[in-house]
This record gives C-alpha cells, sequence and structure tokens, in this order.
C-alpha cells in the first residue's frame, strides 16, 4: 500500500473542531501531506499506550551527505499534540511530508492537517 494524503483544514477567526475535521491515521503505511511552511499537524492518540509519531526529514548536510535526524514525538495514552511549522528540510522529493507511527497499539489514532 502507500501513504496516506491528508487533506489540510484551513482555521478561521472562528476557529475549527479538530475532532470534526481530523480523520484515521494510516498507521501501517503513514500519512503524507503537501509540504507549505505555515502547516500544522495535530495527532491524537485514542489508544490506552503512548505512540511515537516521526516525521521524516529529506535533507543531508555536508559533502558526505549526512542525514538530518528524523523529528520524534511521543504522545501519551489519551494525548494529543500539535506540531509544526515545519521547515522545507521536511520536504520529500515529491513535495510532501511524510509522517509515520509506531506503539504497541496505534488502532485508534487519528490525524488533521491545519492551515494557520
Amino acid at each position: 500500500m502507500a501513504r496516506s494524503t491528508v487533506t489540510p483544514t484551513t482555521v478561521t477567526e472562528a476557529g475549527i473542531d479538530l475532532t470534526a475535521v481530523d480523520v484515521a491515521a494510516n498507521t501501517t503505511d503513514g500519512d503524507a501531506f503537501a509540504w507549505r511552511a505555515h502547516r500544522l499537524l495535530y495527532v491524537a492518540n485514542g489508544d490506552d499506550a503512548e505512540i511515537t509519531v516521526t516525521i521524516v526529514t529529506a535533507a543531508t548536510v555536508g559533502r558526505s551527505a549526512h542525514a538530518v535526524d528524523d523529528e520524534t514525538v511521543t504522545i501519551a495514552a489519551g494525548g494529543a499534540r500539535l506540531m509544526g511549522p515545519f521547515g522545507p528540510e521536511y520536504r520529500q522529493a515529491d513535495g510532501t511530508v511524510h509522517i509515520d507511527y509506531a506503539g504497541t497499539t496505534i488502532s485508534s489514532v487519528t490525524v488533521a492537517v491545519l492551515d494557520a
């Protein structure tokens, strides 16, 4: 299978209901969204154990092309995190940002991408 593409939601002055715009995370193959400098990532962990969210970097540095470390965020059971914005080092060759998920139970994870 392939990564799922998450469509961004624009935040307005009136705000948004995150539970109305989040979608089930593709915890098997990961998710992706089109990179923009102002985008934020919201992940809610509805499971009973913590999960790790990895935002994959595509950047390298130096003549030896050393990989820039991925960003990893731990989300407690029942918790949620708002992350970003993400710099250009997270933009993959196809113009998207890749998100991976790991944990002992990751069946109730939801995700939203927000345009601020």
